[in-house]
């Protein structure tokens, strides 16, 4: 799991309008940092940093929610918890396919062929979840989330 990123000059005795769009901008940062690795969809862990980091951000945006308008908060915090939810779809297939090829390890071979099938059965469902992530995330990218949401912090304060 990657590292939360350190938030560049952060200051305890700043005003929250002068902090928060630091957090915000960064943990946003860090999670779209993972984007590109998630759509290629190569290496299982840049999906796991997106969602780890995505809920960072989610965790950040709720303690802070009552600084923001609620009807740009909405629209904001929708789109994070649709995306925060696909990540979890597809990572739970991720971890479910990495228990049953460990568990396929310890099993005689007259039994390997069952669970080869219930692996291959689980890859296409993670395919078909992961899908749907990809279109959505290239949909959020065509509708300018990125300006969105930078707009929008800097409007909540």
């Amino acid at each position: 799991m990657a590292k939360a990123w350190k938030i560049p000059g952060l200051d305890a005795s700043k005003s929250v309008k002068d902090t928060l769009p630091k957090i915000l901008r960064t943990r946003f940062n860090e999670m779209m940092s993972f984007e590109k690795g998630t759509i290629e969809g190569k290496d299982i862990d840049c999906l796991h940093d997106m969602r780890v980091s995505s809920r960072r951000l989610q965790a950040a945006m709720k303690i802070f929610r009552p600084v923001f308008p609620q009807r740009q908060f909405k629209q904001i915090y929708s789109w994070l918890r649709t995306l925060i939810k696909m990540l979890g779809e597809v990572r739970h297939y991720d971890v479910f396919i990495e228990t049953l090829e460990k568990y396929r390890e310890k099993l005689p071979e007259r039994e390997k062929p069952s669970i080869d099938l219930l692996i291959v059965k689980q890859n296409s469902l993670r395919a078909k979840k992961r899908k749907i992530l990809t279109v959505y995330l290239k949909q959020l990218e065509s509708s300018g989330y990125r300006v969105k949401f930078t707009n929008f912090i800097m409007k909540g304060l």
